[in-house]
């Protein structure tokens, strides 16, 4: 399974020529992806997350994002998933109070990649 390429300086000249769309990203530290995220279309576009990151910087615990990658798909959450198995980033439970280590996510809830901050906190 391929994996967003390429990727792009985390500026913010860079993330402004995000795509304003649905689709899934990645943040890297250089080549070590940190997390992966989605965005469902709408207001919530690859672009508003990826600034929203930007806005939040190292504040959030996720270290020193260099790069970011995205990808443009009809389904976020499943591709999200998708991503996060190719990356081999583990996955947690999205649900409230859910442990990294529970069980797998059903499949009708998605699950995000964990990491020391989950690309999904950024709201």
């Amino acid at each position: 399974m391929s994996v967003v390429v390429p990727k792009w300086r985390f500026t913010q000249a860079m993330v402004e020529d995000a795509p304003d769309t649905k689709g899934v990203y990645v943040l890297w530290a250089d080549g070590v992806p940190l997390a992966v995220g989605h965005a469902r279309g709408g207001v919530d576009t690859i672009r508003s997350r990826l600034l929203a990151h930007l806005a939040h910087g190292e504040a959030a615990g996720l270290g020193p994002v260099t790069h970011y990658s995205w990808e443009i798909c009809r389904d976020p959450l499943r591709r999200e998933a998708q991503v996060a198995a190719a990356l081999e980033l583990r996955l947690r439970d999205r649900t409230a109070g859910a442990k990294p280590d529970a069980e797998p996510a059903p499949a009708d809830r998605p699950a995000v990649a964990v990491s020391k901050w989950s690309a999904r906190e950024s709201s």
